[in-house]
């Protein structure tokens, strides 16, 4: 396709009034704009005396790729700008001018207009598009013709319908307040329909079009008709494949409904009134199956994967989560609910199909017929709930949902009209009246499609009532009744469809509060009001936000602190609210559908400033559901993270797309919190957050905050004092020792699923397993998370490590801590870089064949006040007792590991870094001092546990959930343990009663390694056995050995440094240890800087000395591990029998005269690999070394080779084997053993 050119002066015009649109994704000057499509059209009917003189106009649509920064890189979205190009200025549209230039506005390919409006020289007046009657005809006609323009990038559509589609000729009007769309109502006095503009732009087939167009195809009246729309062509922004063509979406058509009845007032009137409502109910569901009818003959039908095993099990979880809080309100009908389950077991849900999702009387309105014809009902706002994401919204259900909603409506007008009106006297059987009046009108559509004593039908009536209890609990404890009323009825009846006066759908339903005084607003006392002002109450979203009242009437509240003015805008205009009491403003508004909310937002004015457009919190519902809320409850949400935090989210709206993020933190003591960050000024007192009852946990949605914004909570506490904190979910923060949490969107798609595939299949117990050990801040110093994704890989990939393993990434605010103190869990550290950067060097790492470990610390947190420590005022993720509580050695917090929350906390946490960041495993941190309740501590600072032991069984129970589950949900990850007593079945399977983890950290082999070779080789003999002994209980665990950052700081020196002798000895001894430690049974693990014979003591801020490896003797250093690594992942026998004592067999292990080691590593396959280690100061010549078989030999690997700066005493060639046994082996091996030298053997084929 062709992309037209934009003239210099056009995009000076436009490159300033984009940012100032609502609807334009960019609020700033740092963005870049270029044409990817273009849509010219013809002008309106009429000619010159067409709708705003359409002969003057060139009339285009620019299709716009706009690249801005974001905080998680940068991002491209295709926005739309109509645009009227005159010769003259527009009457009345002084507002819409985007500017003036001279000559032509646009190039050739879909420029604007033609003749002289578009090409010819002068001024030209540039107006946006939707304001210009003219273009809109020309739109409408498009629609109307069903033509492709003449370039052919865009097409229109017209349903094929009863419905008009008006003409631009009378009203048209551009609806104001909308955010990411336009909308304008045309009325030409015969028909009437909304336009809507899509302004920034989605590939795909749009489901607002696809549903609304399926159903009026269909000749579905009972929904709002969709008229036409008009799809369009653009070049999608180049990526990695390239530009491509792209289709989407530009505009579509809705009839507008004028003058409609909202059913749920009408039916609490008559309810009210003792009318009969069943000719009404009878229509309505008729209605209700007409829609279903048409739904699933246009967009399909489904089945359950298993009969019963869909939809029944779902319910049944729903009514045990609602029960566990509704239950205590109810009464005591536990017994009957289980017997309800229990029937409900296996219960089919028959065909599923799309459906409302969301019905109940206040979605349904009552059309004038027009002349001569019957009012019709119009079932609305049919894409169901509109919070949630579309995937969830197309998914098939069962259209009795839809019903129950229905019946449930009925029974709550009934239960609403004794509560608006006490002098009603409500007919006893107006409920049951109104269900079989509504279930015979669904019947006479689709016939034997309910049956109300079904355990679904019961379980899902009761569904509805009991998520009424908890809504009316949490939000209007004087309804309660109602709802509460109703469940008893049902659960103590021995039927099923027991009518009740009862329950509403809870959050969505427009029942109504009481008021005396029409038009005024709905009373809150002093006090409340007060606190709602300063952001200390419980439950803002009671006070502030729309609530209706019993005339119909909506009242607004809002806080807006030192606000000059603020106003409402709704689609029926903008109005002014009133101020009432520190900081809170209120209006009264007509809705603009009779008994609905209706979509608004606020207009808000400061001194000495214009108005500002803004959204308000408070209108919003929560973005936790009850499951969620239930599993944290439980301690059991394996997901944590995906519900607490901050997330950003993105909304429908019929005001235009809304954009935000929500805020959920766990806080039960706290009695009020609030959201404070840069985004208001630091002053939380206008984002206060809402309880969500007894779970703890608080939550807040405030649109318009973006990614990348720093933000904290506000939390008072019981003593009546606030604590700020970050929070302990934070994704992101500011950069040390800045504190702030910051808000992420994670947008990095991995490319290591063929890595991701592979360690699914491998056992990583007895696969290879070489371990770099990096402390990313000092590996070298000063490079960012990309910069290692380059150098580090590049360098560990030369070496041959199979995996590295990262000290604690997580954030925290003390470099000299290494990172094991930390303050978000859930954060990798901003020092390098954004989390997505993070991911990036995993996924490296990845496609390098390069596995990842991290440090994990769950063992303990600092102190610091501004963190976990005493979160809410109380102590919370710590142990309240200071003996379990606290650790006396490195002065930090233990968490409160009997505590489910903070379990599940833990537990989330580890699986959060496997899933979010494709981590292989975790290696997890003292796990010692959190095995037992007396570590580190005298006596009288400990309590012995309920069996008079001294282990921590709370923190037992904690590692065996983590590892079981980790186990469990992420096959091939490993799970370490750094473990240093004798703690038994620390790796023996939870099953057994063991830990449960994959791996031990070999603490005992390494401090007797180490401590032989700091013996000088004349004084070794007399240490033999502490080199030996680790094989005395090499497989009761299956190990790693480790020479990690611990050996080398502190005063303990490097590794080189730790050898005895002078230069060349140490550099020796250093090469015969790193032979020792990879040929003995277990993985192995080094510190950065052993690998080439780091001298100095190790500095996270000075970091390694490179230059050592440079030196000849230093870079043999390097060059001995890059061999070793490379024999060992060839070499079987070095790892597959890690575990298994038949793949280890000494041959003479008490050689201690010669300071000579030797021994066997075999694989499964019995192929051997000899190892001989010469720990003493001179060679050993013509050394009889026992082999398993007579024949040829060769040596393989030898640290004494002059490559790597030793003496070049080699075994070369070919090497022969005699059937002369020694040291329990049938052959002998006459060979030269190397001075402080490892050499390695194994037969020539």
């Amino acid at each position: 396709m062709t992309r037209p050119t934009l003239t210099p002066a056009l995009s000076g015009l436009l490159g300033g009034w984009l940012p100032r649109q609502r609807w334009f994704p960019v609020k700033s000057a740092a963005f870049s704009f270029e044409p990817a499509g273009g849509v010219s059209l013809a002008g309106g009917p009429g000619g010159p005396g067409g709708p705003g003189g359409s002969a003057a106009a060139g009339l285009e649509v620019l299709l716009l790729a706009v690249s801005y920064p974001t905080p998680d890189g940068s991002r491209t979205d295709v926005v739309q700008v109509p645009l009227s190009i005159r010769s003259a200025p527009l009457a009345g549209a002084e507002s819409a001018l985007i500017g003036q230039i001279s000559g032509p506005a646009a190039g050739t390919a879909g420029s604007a207009g033609t003749g002289a409006a578009a090409g010819a020289p002068g001024a030209r007046w540039i107006y946006d598009g939707v304001h210009d009657p003219a273009f809109i005809a020309a739109w409408l006609e498009l629609m109307r013709s069903g033509a492709s323009t003449t370039s052919g990038n865009a097409a229109g559509h017209l349903v094929a319908s009863g419905y008009v589609l008006p003409r631009a000729t009378g009203v048209v009007k551009v609806l104001s307040g909308e955010q990411s769309n336009s909308s304008v109502i045309v009325d030409d006095g015969e028909s009437a329909a909304i336009l809507k503009f899509f302004r920034v732009l989605s590939e795909g087939h749009n489901p607002e079009v696809e549903i609304g167009a399926a159903l009026t195809a269909g000749h579905t009246v009972e929904v709002p008709a969709t008229l036409g729309w008009v799809t369009g062509e653009w070049e999608s922004p180049s990526g990695q494949h390239g530009a491509r063509s792209a289709l989407g979406e530009l505009a579509v058509a809705h009839e507008f409904l004028a003058g409609g009845l909202d059913a749920w007032r009408l039916a609490v009137a008559a309810a009210s009134g003792g009318r009969d409502f069943t000719a009404e109910a009878h229509a309505l569901g008729a209605a209700t199956a007409a829609v279903h009818r048409r739904l699933a003959e246009a967009l399909g039908v489904a089945s359950e994967s298993v009969p019963g095993g869909d939809i029944a099990p779902g319910v049944a979880e729903r009514v045990r989560q609602s029960w566990a809080q509704a239950g205590t309100a109810v009464g005591p009908y536990g017994a009957a609910l289980d017997r309800l389950l229990v029937r409900l077991e296996g219960s089919g849900a028959g065909p599923l199909q799309r459906i409302h999702g969301d019905l109940h009387l206040g979605q349904i309105l009552q059309v004038p017929g027009g002349a001569g014809k019957a009012p019709r009902w119009a079932i609305l706002d049919f894409e169901g709930e509109p919070l949630r994401p579309i995937s969830e919204r197309n998914f098939p259900d069962v259209p009795l949902r839809d019903v129950v909603g229905m019946l449930r409506s009925f029974d709550y007008a009934a239960g609403a009209a004794v509560r608006e009106h006490p002098d009603a006297d409500v007919p006893e059987s107006w409920v049951d009246d109104c269900a079989e009046a509504f279930l015979a009108g669904y019947a006479e559509v689709i016939p034997g499609s309910i049956d109300r004593d079904s355990p679904l039908f019961v379980a899902l009536w009761l569904d509805k009532a009991l998520y009424e209890v908890i809504y009316e609990l949490r939000n209007r404890p004087d309804w309660l009744s109602i709802p509460v009323h109703a469940s008893r009825r049902l659960l103590g009846s021995t039927g099923s469809g027991v009518p009740a006066e009862a329950a509403a759908e809870g959050i969505k339903m427009t029942g109504s509060a009481r008021i005396d005084r029409p038009g005024s607003p709905m009373p809150v006392d002093a006090d409340t009001l007060a606190r709602v002002a300063s952001g200390e109450h419980h439950a803002p979203h009671s006070v502030l936000g729309a609530h209706l009242d019993d005339h119909g009437h909506v009242t607004i509240r809002t806080v807006k602190h030192l606000a000059e003015a603020v106003s409402v805008v709704t689609a029926a205009g903008t109005f002014p609210m009133t101020h009432e009491s520190g900081g809170v403003w209120v209006a009264v508004l007509e809705p603009v559908d009779p008994g609905h909310v209706p979509d608004y937002r606020l207009e808000v004015t400061y001194e000495g400033q214009a108005p500002q457009p803004a959204d308000d919190p408070y209108r919003y519902l929560p973005t936790i559901g009850e499951l969620d809320l239930h599993l944290i409850g439980e301690g059991r949400h394996e997901r944590l993270w995906d519900v607490l935090g901050a997330h950003v989210q993105h909304y429908k709206s019929g005001l235009g797309d809304v954009d935000g993020v929500s805020f959920a933190v766990w806080a039960p003591n706290a009695q009020a919190v609030r959201v404070k960050g840069d985004f208001n000024g630091w002053d939380g007192r206008q984002h206060s957050m809402r309880s969500l009852g007894s779970s703890g946990v608080w939550e807040l949605f405030i649109p318009g905050v973006a990614a990348g914004a720093c933000y904290k909570f506000e939390l008072r506490t019981k003593h009546g004092y606030w604590v700020e904190k970050a929070d302990p979910l934070a994704f992101g923060t500011e950069v040390p020792p800045l504190t702030a949490s910051r808000v992420v969107e994670p947008s990095y798609a991995f490319k290591d699923t063929e890595w991701m595939e592979a360690r699914a299949g491998r056992d990583p117990h007895n696969s290879p397993m070489s371990v770099y050990e990096v402390h990313l801040g000092s590996w070298r110093v000063g490079l960012s998370y990309r910069e290692l994704a380059k150098e580090l890989v590049a360098y560990v990939k030369w070496l041959g490590f199979t995996h590295v393993e990262f000290m604690p990434v997580a954030e925290h605010p003390f470099g000299g801590s290494w990172g094991y103190q930390v303050t978000s869990y859930f954060a990798p550290t901003s020092r390098f870089g954004h989390p997505d950067e993070f991911r990036y060097l995993v996924d490296e790492l990845h496609q390098g064949g390069i596995g990842v470990l991290l440090d994990w610390v769950p063992a303990h947190f600092p102190k610091d006040e501004w963190a976990l420590a005493r979160f809410d005022g109380e102590a919370l993720y710590e142990h309240a007792d200071p003996n379990l509580g606290e650790h006396p050695d490195w002065g930090t917090l233990i968490f409160d590991f009997g505590r489910r929350e903070v379990r599940n906390f833990l537990v989330a946490n580890a699986l959060y870094w496997l899933d979010e960041f494709h981590i292989d495993g975790l290696r997890v941190d003292a796990v010692a001092s959190m095995l037992y309740l007396d570590y580190s501590r005298e006596e009288g600072q400990w309590q012995p546990n309920r069996f008079g032991g001294r282990e921590n069984l709370e923190a037992i129970s904690f590692l065996q959930e983590v590892n079981a589950t980790v186990y469990k949900t992420h096959p091939g990850a490993v799970m370490i343990a750094e473990e240093s007593t004798a703690f038994p079945g620390v790796t023996a399977p939870t099953s057994q009663g063991g830990l449960g983890f994959g791996i031990k950290w070999n603490m005992g082999w390494m401090h007797d390694s180490l401590k032989y070779m700091s013996e000088d080789p004349f004084n070794r003999k007399w240490h033999h056995g502490t080199v030996t002994f680790s094989m005395v209980y090499a497989y009761t665990e299956n190990f790693l050995l480790p020479i990690s950052h611990d050996e080398v700081v502190h005063g303990k020196g490097s590794m080189l440094r730790k050898m005895p002798g002078d230069r060349w000895q140490q550099l020796a001894n250093l090469r015969a240890f790193l032979g020792y430690q990879w040929a003995h049974p277990g993985k192995q693990l080094i510190f950065m800087g052993t690998e080439f014979g780091q001298e100095a003591e190790w500095s996270e801020q000075h970091g390694l000395d490179w230059w050592l490896a440079e030196i000849p003797a230093h870079l043999g250093m390097q060059l001995l591990t890059k061999d070793l690594n490379e024999l060992y992942s060839a070499t079987p026998a070095l790892y597959e029998q890690d575990n298994d004592p038949a793949g280890f067999q000494w041959i003479n292990g008490g050689d201690s005269d010669r300071n000579v080691l030797t021994f066997i590593r075999r694989d499964t396959a019995g192929n051997p690999l000899v190892c001989a280690f010469n720990f003493s100061g001179g060679p050993h010549t013509d050394f009889r070394l026992g082999v398993p078989t007579v024949g040829e030999w060769q040596e393989v690997l030898n640290t004494d080779a002059d490559t790597y700066g030793g003496s070049g005493v080699l075994n070369e060639g070919t090497l022969t084997a005699t059937d002369a046994d020694i040291d329990g082996q049938p052959a002998t091996l006459t060979v030269t053993l190397p001075p402080l030298g490892a050499a390695y053997f194994k037969p020539a084929s």
